[in-house]
């Protein structure tokens, strides 16, 4: 064999033009399409997995900011003095829902994602300081033993807040929301509520004006 001449492919056959010269056999072909999925599989997998991790991601900073401006809301609220107390933590936990739900973006909010009940267009009358309504939890309190600590602290009854106004005392707002998971086998990864969703939480807790 001649220094220009070269030894064939694997799985080449001589061509028609004369000898030095092959063509790529089926074997070939096969062999390049099998090796091609391999490698594409996993990317693919990648990808959707990076979607999939960009969309929960995304939704928890929308809720952070979502919880924030709830907060706010329910700190410049203007006490009533011709109501109760319980009244005015009723409106003013609609002004956080209005304000929060505002700031939910491209997220849903309405059942499964997230729930809350407002007959009349208004939040229901709690009776005491915490009052949840459905995914929205809202509570009074003087002070926390910890920085995540309960607010109030049950075990504590001097960390209840004592105003009927709420002024100086923290209010926290607490928003859950179930993101759909479009990744099954991230889906099996995490922990999901029993319909295969991502539970989520978001806090902020303010001071009352």
């Amino acid at each position: 064999m001649s220094r220009r001449e070269t030894a064939p492919p694997q799985g080449a056959r001589p061509g028609p033009r004369g000898p030095g010269r092959f063509v790529l056999g089926r074997d070939s072909h096969g062999q390049a399409l099998v090796e091609f999925a391999a490698v594409l599989l996993p990317v693919l997998l990648l990808v959707v997995g990076i979607i999939q991790f960009g969309l929960l991601f995304g939704a928890n900073v929308t809720l952070t900011n979502a919880a924030r401006e709830g907060a706010r809301a329910g700190t410049i609220y203007v006490y009533d003095q011709n109501h109760t107390r319980y009244w005015n933590d009723a409106e003013r936990c609609t002004d956080i829902a209005d304000a929060a739900m505002d700031a939910f973006g491209f997220l849903s909010t309405s059942a499964p994602h997230f729930t809350i009940s407002l007959p009349g267009g208004t939040c229901p009358t709690p009776s005491g300081e915490v009052q949840t309504n459905g995914d929205l939890a809202i509570s009074y309190c003087d002070r926390v033993i910890t920085p995540d600590g309960d607010c109030p602290d049950g075990t504590d009854p001097g960390t209840n807040c004592s105003l009927d106004t709420r002024e100086r005392c923290l209010l926290r707002v607490t928003i859950t929301y179930r993101s759909d998971i479009i990744v099954p086998f991230i889906g099996a990864l995490m922990n999901t509520d029993a319909n295969g969703r991502f539970v989520q939480t978001a806090t902020a807790t303010m001071v009352v004006n």
